[in-house]
């Protein structure tokens, strides 16, 4: 018997621990809630999935994908912990254990392990009667937390001697609190060298400051930001210049040496602004794959060796011959979904024959519809069920604040960065 799947998709929980300390909380985080549809592709396509809100337009996703095996529930209550939110809501509760089955088991997937997952992990099992699986939850939830800041990435490195070579961490130091700051931002910028400035829990680009030499202004703006206090902050060269931004996602099994599961190209907009990722063939091609993934595969040994369990991705730059890893996130990550898509809907061997990405766009009329995304993409939209290459409209919660996230999917990479093109000049965004 399957053991049957819960997907509890808490993408905005440890964000929003940190986001708190900016003005407008609700507005920053708005665009971030519709990440909770990503996770649509995770795990087995039939599962029951629980997000802060109910997923937009899914009846049409649904049809399109042939997806008819999900379920989305959301609670009724919002605090900021969706795994919190579950277990006050009764009805929600009923139907999770429901979904257990006569087996009384589910594997449960999350897209961040917190301390409020253990605790409904234990409420299913203690009140329920449910065995709960946890393939991608670290045991120790202080092991999970630690490699997840930007000083635990750096001491994790340290640790292994990646200070240098050809996949290292940037240069760099650890400040313990905001009164450090301003004197080791002088002391890089006096090098001649530009540095950018990270809150050690900081997610989705907030808060970072960046200064370069002949910078004046560096008291007034560390000083003018929200987002530091007294909690640990990093910094570290900024990285600029003829520069590409690869990822990798690895899993580190519980009794199985870890493995890589995927790369990625990621696609900015300026220095910070992430707005989509491709994986494909090609990426092994390319120069920072061999350092990027055999450094990867070094920090995932020594994690496993540290009592980490789970998925974890790491963010890098490369620039002149060296791979810089400037990111650890332990835990799923805003690429997961890409691969899988793939991986799910054309094949586990997607890659001998696809490139597979997805792209955000941003400044469409707000209180925008689903049907009239269509007409305008028209052609474009296809399901890869039935062809080699297309469009699909996904994160469709937020499409009413003018946001539109797609995904992307052809037979090389140069065909699917063609297809972001024509939908951005289909949608009117100028190219």
């Amino acid at each position: 018997m399957t053991t049957p799947t819960l997907c509890v998709s808490n993408a905005v929980d440890t964000l929003r621990d940190f986001a708190v300390r900016a003005d407008g909380v609700e507005e920053l985080l708005s665009e971030c809630y519709a990440q909770q549809d990503q996770a649509l592709y995770w795990g087995p396509l039939d599962k029951m999935l629980i997000t802060y809100e109910p997923i937009g337009d899914l009846d049409w996703q649904r049809k399109f994908l042939e997806i008819d095996g999900v379920v989305n529930l959301s609670p009724a209550g919002r605090t900021g912990s969706l795994f919190a939110d579950t277990l006050a809501d009764p009805g929600l509760m009923a139907a999770v254990a429901a979904h257990a089955g006569p087996g009384r088991r589910l594997r449960l997937i999350p897209h961040t392990t917190t301390a409020d997952l253990w605790r409904f992990a234990e409420t299913l099992r203690t009140r329920y009667g449910i065995v709960v699986e946890l393939p991608e939850s670290p045991p120790r939830q202080d092991v999970r937390d630690l490699l997840d800041t930007k000083t635990g990435l750096r001491d994790l490195a340290t640790d292994l001697g990646m200070t240098d070579g050809p996949c290292r961490i940037p240069p760099g130091t650890h400040c313990t609190g905001m009164r450090e700051v301003p004197a080791a931002v002088r002391s890089m910028l006096a090098t001649g060298t530009p540095c950018i400035v990270k809150a050690d829990r900081g997610e989705a680009s907030l808060g970072l400051l960046i200064f370069r030499p002949g910078a004046d202004d560096i008291t007034e703006r560390l000083a003018a930001s929200t987002f530091y206090g007294e909690e640990p902050v990093v910094v570290e060269e900024f990285l600029d210049g003829d520069i590409t931004f690869p990822s990798v996602e690895y899993m580190v099994p519980e009794d199985a040496p870890p493995h890589l599961c995927y790369t990625t190209d990621m696609l900015f907009e300026g220095a910070t602004h992430l707005r989509g990722n491709v994986t494909a063939r090609e990426l092994r091609d390319e120069w920072w794959y061999r350092p990027l993934t055999r450094g990867g595969l070094r920090l995932a040994g020594e994690m496993q060796r540290r009592g980490y369990r789970g998925r974890f991705g790491i963010d890098a730059i490369a620039r002149d011959g060296v791979v810089y890893m400037h990111d650890l996130n332990a835990r799923r990550t805003g690429s997961s979904h890409v691969h899988e898509f793939g991986a799910h809907l054309i094949g586990p061997g997607y890659l001998d024959t696809h490139a597979v990405g997805n792209y955000d766009f941003y400044g469409l009329p707000a209180g925008l519809e689903l049907p009239e995304v269509l007409r305008l993409l028209g052609r474009l939209v296809a399901s890869p069920r039935h062809a080699d290459r297309g469009v699909v409209p996904t994160e469709l919660t937020d499409l009413r604040t003018g946001r539109l996230s797609c995904m992307f999917y052809a037979p090389s990479l140069a065909e699917l960065h063609e297809l972001i093109v024509g939908a951005r000049a289909a949608l009117d965004l100028g190219r």
